[in-house]
């Protein structure tokens, strides 16, 4: 049974339980380096199973939770994760999926393993059709919003910390309800806002934060480059995989900005962030084409991403390949013809 993005049917949460049935192992699988939403939604998953079923799951992960803010979710809210070096994927019965799909490139479930169920808000891709439950809805804003209605569906109790999470998860996929928003995502904030843990929340949103994110912020803008509407910062080496994000949302708020491109290496991986404020114009189109045939990518309408390998390349094979992201995205958006302009005065050299 499955639920398509052209035909969720009639109470999905019932038919996504009774691909369970009397399996016990359940892993929820959450995307690579976990934001608010992913976390929130298989925080939430685990909460349906527990008590719609009186089953327990684990939450796996791969990469690093590298925000403040997303730590903080994990830590306030006593989300239990497990790392997935520390998993055996075969003693699992039941695989479910969260905020990303199989193949995508940005999960850790093994290639040769299909999650038996799989929910997303994320353009539906082939290979997740095979799997024996699937519900995606590429018009949602977060995948908090579809398992707050699953929840709902169910008449489950939503506890505080949960109702914090989900709608965490829910703004800042939706940028504050300012991106991708429909009339479920308003349904699911006005059910989740009285419910929610005003203190906790505000600790959440209002971290410490160590001095290396500002010396980095300001590294990345002596970085930036603009063309046109356009504005690309090749941000060097990365100390956490989150901050090419936080940097592409950053300066799309920048007077006469329109996209922006935020690229850096972490271990072994060009990281991609790709923002738009354009109405009409897919973000998630654009970042597939300029990773084509070098690594995967996607995304929605105005937010989208992209990794790269960059494995036993040299710095100069590295820089070619930042190079050739850029000359990508310059000419999709027409303006390689335009001169750069660097936001401030010329960028540092990367120490390395």
């Amino acid at each position: 049974m499955s639920v398509s993005k052209a035909n969720v049917q009639e109470n999905p949460a019932k038919k996504m339980l009774s691909v369970v049935g009397q399996k016990r192992a359940i892993l929820i699988m959450c995307h690579n380096n976990p934001d608010p939403d992913t976390i929130a939604s298989a925080a939430a998953l685990k909460h349906l199973f527990a008590h719609a079923l009186r089953r327990k799951a684990v939450i796996g992960y791969a990469g690093t939770i590298g925000r403040a803010e997303n730590r903080q979710l994990v830590r306030r809210l006593k989300v239990d994760m497990v790392r997935t070096d520390k998993l055996n994927f075969s003693k699992f019965s039941v695989i479910a999926l969260v905020d990303s799909q199989p193949h995508s490139g940005n999960n850790a479930i093994p290639r040769e393993v299909m999650p038996d169920i799989v929910i997303d808000h994320h353009p539906l891709r082939r290979d997740t059709t095979r799997c024996t439950f699937y519900d995606v809805r590429p018009h949602y804003g977060s995948s908090s919003t579809i398992l707050t209605e699953y929840l709902r569906e169910l008449d489950l109790t939503v506890d505080r910390k949960l109702a914090t999470a989900l709608y965490y998860g829910l703004k800042t996929d939706t940028n504050g309800l300012s991106r991708s928003v429909t009339k479920a995502d308003l349904d699911a904030f006005n059910y989740l806002f009285p419910k929610v843990a005003p203190r906790t929340l505000a600790g959440i949103e209002n971290p410490s934060i160590p001095k290396s994110y500002y010396l980095k912020f300001a590294d990345a803008i002596a970085r930036s480059v603009q063309y046109d509407d356009v504005m690309i910062s090749n941000m060097g080496t990365l100390y956490n995989p989150d901050v090419t994000a936080e940097m592409a949302d950053f300066l799309l708020r920048m007077e006469g900005v329109r996209w922006t491109l935020c690229m850096g290496e972490y271990k072994e991986y060009l990281l991609l962030s790709v923002r738009t404020s354009r109405r009409g114009m897919m973000a998630g189109k654009v970042a597939l084409r300029i990773v084509k045939s070098l690594g995967t990518g996607g995304g929605h309408e105005k937010v989208a991403g992209g990794k790269i390998s960059l494995k036993g390349l040299k710095p100069e094979e590295r820089a070619q390949v930042a190079k050739k992201v850029t000359d990508r995205f310059l000419k999709l958006l027409d303006v390689q013809d335009h001169e750069g302009k660097p936001l401030t005065a010329a960028p540092p050299a990367d120490p390395r």
